[in-house]
């Protein structure tokens, strides 16, 4: 593919732009539409809270002529409206990687997500868009933060899926050859290595009333021990990781016990060490202090990982890997937060749960020890 997805159309900044012209053009160079047109459309935005790095719209359309088996209605995303995490998108270049992932690897993630039928950048400029397939899915994230927690079946049909993922490309120097993707080396070294001292400064008057003295003691230790967390991350197999593997990313064929979850938003998708999905997936998603982590979900992980074929990776060495996850969602959270304009209301709340969250699970996995 060439080095940058350029459309052969011009790029909508904002869902205003769109006409059922652009939305034809957009949809025939995706190879959805044929002789068809896009007769009318109705966009129906998305809350800002719903994405940092994006500005997000469904669109249903209607065409003209025999419309069988064409997309009915889409989910389009645009570029942020906020400036600040919009400058931080366009650093990291994240529609860029989205559209790549889809283009290259799309048909053949072992996982269920959505089709894309159109992904494109404007040449010279920070201005993307994604039409994607509209899942219909129960999502979490509009539930109060407290209510965000995974649920076991939840958490245990996320880690199967992961399991897949992961055993696919595992140790696969092929993934080397997408310059786009990236490597969880580019992605601390470039991003949340130099700033997590300062950002845990900013941060840490807000949240030590919800930490424990342990908890503190992590976070603050992790300044001077970046460079061995560095040096464990890039040294462990290396697989395709999602990067932003969430409850606010999965869609659900129905909340609590679910027989299907789609991953959507791959925009931090990388070259890296499994336990970086495994430990922002548990890290976030569990309320601080479960038991359930270390006792079933992480051996589930594991024994799921190891019945796809992957070898050489015991129970132990897998454990010990994670503890260094765990350690590099606590700076990734930290340097997001001091980055990115959550857009909410009550984002203290989300901070302090989220990162108590992350934090309790680097006690419980020994992190103490290592800093």
């Amino acid at each position: 593919m060439p080095d940058q997805p350029i459309a052969p159309l011009d790029i909508p900044e904002r869902y205003e732009d769109v006409t059922a012209e652009w939305l034809t053009q957009a949809l025939r160079a995706g190879g959805v539409l044929g002789e068809q047109t896009v007769t009318s459309f109705e966009v129906k935005p998305l809350s800002a809270a719903k994405s940092r790095n994006s500005s997000l719209a469904s669109i249903a359309v209607q065409y003209d002529g025999n419309s069988e088996g064409l997309p009915d209605s889409m989910f389009a995303k645009f570029v942020s409206r906020i400036p600040g995490n919009r400058e931080f998108a366009a650093q990291r270049d994240v529609f860029r990687r989205e559209i790549a992932l889809y283009e290259n690897l799309g048909d053949v993630i072992p996982m269920d997500v959505p089709v894309m039928y159109f992904g494109g950048i404007q040449a010279g400029s920070d201005v993307g868009i994604l039409l994607m397939e509209e899942i219909v899915g129960e999502s979490k994230q509009n539930l109060p933060y407290m209510e965000r927690h995974l649920s076991s079946g939840e958490a245990f049909l996320g880690l199967k899926s992961l399991s897949k993922l992961h055993a696919k490309w595992w140790g696969d120097q092929s993934l080397r050859g997408y310059e786009w993707l990236g490597t969880i080396a580019d992605d601390g070294k470039s991003f949340w290595y130099p700033m997590y001292e300062q950002a845990w400064e900013r941060m840490r008057p807000t949240v030590e009333s919800a930490l424990s003295s342990a908890e503190i003691r992590i976070c603050d230790g992790l300044s001077n021990y970046i460079p061995d967390l560095a040096s464990q991350l890039e040294n462990m197999p290396a697989t395709l990781c999602h990067g932003d593997f969430h409850t606010g990313n999965l869609l659900w064929d129905k909340l609590g016990e679910p027989a299907t979850v789609w991953a959507v938003d791959w925009q931090r998708s990388m070259q890296a060490p499994a336990v970086i999905d495994i430990a922002w997936f548990l890290g976030v998603g569990n309320s601080s202090g479960s038991e359930q982590v270390g006792s079933r979900y992480l051996p589930a992980y594991h024994a799921a990982l190891m019945s796809h074929g992957i070898t050489g990776y015991g129970y132990d060495q897998f454990l010990s890997d994670y503890r260094f996850g765990l350690m590099y969602a606590l700076v990734r959270f930290v340097g997001a937060l001091a980055n990115l304009d959550m857009v909410m209301d009550d984002v203290g709340d989300f901070i302090r749960l989220c990162l108590g969250n992350i934090a309790s699970g680097a006690v419980d996995a020994g992190c103490g020890e290592l800093v």
